[in-house]
């Protein structure tokens, strides 16, 4: 009887290449790509951020020609012979607010400046303008003034005051209003639906305290709008000097020292807080990678001796004589069964019933090679691999058909 001769397919241009393919290094660059995405997403939101943060001292800035700074009122003011002048810091302005005949305008957004301060300040000067006081500002100078919200931002506040500057104006723009007691003596401009004004008079002795809400109508993009300008001019150009000053952190007094939280740059939290979301995105989408083990072909060929060599050594090493025997029955089992003609799906047990019957052995026995019977020591797996092996020998000859042949 002849024997057919298994021949191989020959290998295709693609099994063959050994050098990854350039989808296959885009697959692998795909991970870099991203983390440098997420980088560069890390860094504008850090520099958006930081910016935010900074853009208090840009706000209305009579020397920044920003959107949001002051110089086109500044330089109009300068235009009419009013002389604006910019401390850089408390010491300076109080220097400057001491002169005769000097408005002081200050807008303090980040509350730099202490009560003391601020009474120190606006008792040196003529008139003051708090252009959007906060509370501090609020209670240091002006205590029958409260805040009542922002104005409806669809509609503009008309004046209807007599006073000039207000009456000039006609209507401004809306924003945060404030409202006072009963039985203050302010005067209300520029009412709004808060309950509220836009601008509070208050008297100060011969001098007097203004209060602007919405002072973002006097930056560059807002002044042009309804009576802004005219409003701002007429608030800030009412004398002949104008001490326009923006406290910066270099105005806080020190009470002791710095804490962590004022020693920690504002830019850190953001960071590390988009950084620690970034190492988690990375860990999810790269873990969800690791799954269980899955068998492929090696890129080279290996002998089968070799291999089973290099797992027997394996197993003698780490003394898993349980696994290596486990490994030679499942190999034994199923040449067995295909011996036998029986299917695949046959269990341990009918492939041990049918080896048993067709030999004429005990099924105890057979089954004990099979799969009951442990190895103690080393010579038992040695023992079962030699059962197991004339099993499968007795089994061939049980099952060939041919007659045996004759000796010579």
């Amino acid at each position: 009887m002849s024997t057919a001769t298994r021949i191989d397919p020959p290998l295709s241009i693609d099994d063959r290449v050994v050098t990854p393919r350039a989808r296959t290094v885009a697959r692998r660059g795909l991970f870099w790509a991203g983390v440098a995405g997420v980088c560069i997403i890390v860094v504008a939101a850090t520099l958006l951020l930081t910016r935010g943060a900074a853009s208090s001292g840009l706000l209305l800035d009579p020397a920044s020609a920003a959107p949001t700074g002051a110089k086109a009122v500044a330089e109009v003011l300068r235009d009419q012979g009013v002389d604006v002048i910019l401390p850089d810091g408390f010491d300076e302005a109080l220097a400057a607010s001491a002169q005769p005949g000097t408005t002081l305008a200050i807008h303090d957004p980040s509350g730099y400046l202490t009560g003391n301060r601020l009474t120190e300040l606006a008792g040196e000067a003529g008139d003051v303008v708090l252009l959007s006081p906060g509370f501090r500002h609020l209670q240091a100078l002006t205590p029958g003034v409260r805040a009542a919200g922002p104005a409806n931002p669809d509609t503009a506040l008309d004046a209807d005051c007599t006073q000039d500057a207000a009456g000039r104006a006609g209507t401004i723009s809306p924003g945060p209003t404030f409202a006072v007691s009963d039985d203050s003596d302010a005067t209300g401009c520029f009412p709004a639906d808060t309950g509220g004004f836009g601008l509070l008079s208050i008297p100060d002795g011969a001098d007097t305290i203004r209060v602007l809400g919405p002072s973002e109508l006097l930056s560059n993009d807002l002044v042009i709008l309804h009576g802004n300008a005219a409003l701002g001019l007429g608030l800030l150009g009412g004398t002949d000097r104008l001490v326009w000053y923006l406290p910066s952190i270099a105005d806080v007094e020190a009470s002791g020292p710095p804490s962590i939280a004022e020693l920690t740059p504002t830019w850190l939290v953001p960071v590390t807080s988009l950084l620690g979301i970034t190492v988690l995105v990375a860990m999810f989408w790269r873990g969800r990678r690791l799954g269980p083990l899955v068998a492929e072909d090696l890129p080279v060929t290996v002998p089968a001796g070799e291999t089973m060599e290099g797992r027997a050594r394996l197993y003698q090493r780490s003394a898993a004589r349980t696994r290596a025997v486990d490994a030679l029955r499942i190999g034994a089992v199923g040449r067995l069964g295909n011996a036998l003609g029986l299917s695949r799906h046959a269990s341990v047990s009918e492939v041990s019933d049918a080896v048993a019957s067709a030999l004429g052995r005990d099924p105890r026995e057979v089954r004990g090679i099979l799969l009951e019977n442990l190895p103690s020591s080393e010579r038992d797996v040695v023992a079962l691999s030699d059962a197991l092996r004339d099993l499968e020998a007795a089994i061939a000859v049980a099952v060939d058909p041919r007659p045996p042949t004759s000796a010579r």
